[in-house]
């Protein structure tokens, strides 16, 4: 049977009944009615359940105030905000030197070539024909051509400038219109060549950015559809990339490894942006995303009572040294 539509009192009864404490009713029914309890109480709730309890419906931990889960949730949107700012930072540097690099090599009027991409079929594409490989270039070729007449369609100005004065788009003018998931597939379409001269700029081996630029998609993501962040996992089915490759930072942090000897933090969790955050973002940008993250974090550990913050950092993937990235 489907769910049937609960007011407000009636949602802040079955909580009360669960033994979540709720100090002022009126204020919960305020954010209730804001934030939606699915997205409030459903989204956020986990850690603060009681594990033990075996009875038909839910029951909150002991003393478990209703104001703690309302801080997670703000908690995240914080998270959401603070590290969707320096994903925009890390996909305009790689735009603008992906735009510089492969326009020096193959022109700014005709470049959406397939003769300008790598269609020959790797060791682990071994189910796909080389059909299907120029197919896949196609298909992205395709795609950035819808993306022109849709901002075509938009009157985006700078765009519609280049067509009509001069019959074509430069890539440093298109890229801004592309998103990371696209950019990151031009990227994994690069001749090798073209792979290395773009990563060798960020210091990065091509079959790591490949996993990079895959996972910071993701998250990218869910930053900008307002998703929950915190505890999001990079694992999705048919991915080919869905975690970052081990690095060096992984092991200057000697984090644990699993039984299949990959790091238990840091590989497909919260931890891994930031890990690519010290990869790819300036010194200075990554001082001040750090000084955010912890101020945040702290201002939520005064805010908890009845679990502790490495309960949620535990969710987020953080090693107990993950404080230590800052300083290796």
């Amino acid at each position: 049977m489907g769910k049937e539509f609960s007011s407000t009192n009636t949602q802040i009864y079955i909580l009360k009944s669960r033994g979540l404490i709720i100090n002022s009713r009126t204020q919960a029914k305020r954010i209730l009615q804001k934030e939606n309890y699915y997205n409030l109480i459903n989204g956020y709730k986990d850690l603060f359940l009681d594990k033990t309890y075996g009875g038909a419906d839910e029951k909150y931990l002991k003393n478990t105030n209703f104001d703690e889960i309302y801080a997670l949730y703000m908690f995240d949107r914080e998270l959401r905000n603070l590290f969707l700012k320096y994903i925009l930072e890390i996909e305009n540097n790689l735009k603008s030197v992906l735009a510089h690099d492969f326009s020096k090599k193959y022109g700014h009027d005709n470049y959406l070539k397939i003769d300008n991409f790598d269609i020959t079929v790797k060791v682990w594409e071994k189910n796909k024909t080389a059909s299907q490989k120029v197919g896949d270039v196609a298909d992205l070729i395709a795609g950035i051509q819808r993306e022109i007449s849709n901002q075509l369609r938009k009157n985006n100005s700078m765009i519609s400038h280049h067509i009509l004065q001069y019959g074509y788009i430069p890539l440093w003018v298109l890229i801004n219109t592309l998103s990371l998931g696209t950019v990151s597939i031009f990227y994994s379409y690069l001749k090798q060549k073209d792979q290395n001269d773009i990563g060798r700029v960020f210091k990065i081996k091509p079959d790591e950015m490949n996993n990079l630029l895959s996972v910071l998609t993701i998250y990218r993501n869910a930053c900008a559809h307002d998703e929950r962040l915190y505890c999001l996992k990079s694992i999705k089915k048919n991915r080919k990339h869905n975690s970052i490759k081990t690095n060096w930072i992984h092991t200057k942090l000697a984090i644990p490894l699993d039984a299949t000897n990959n790091p238990v933090n840091g590989k497909n969790d919260l931890y891994s942006i930031i890990i690519i955050f010290k990869l790819m973002l300036k010194k200075k940008s990554f001082h001040e995303f750090y000084i955010e993250l912890y101020k945040a974090i702290e201002s939520l550990d005064k805010r908890l009572k009845t679990i502790t913050i490495n309960a949620v950092l535990g969710d987020m993937g953080f090693p107990v040294n993950w404080k230590d990235i800052k300083s290796i």
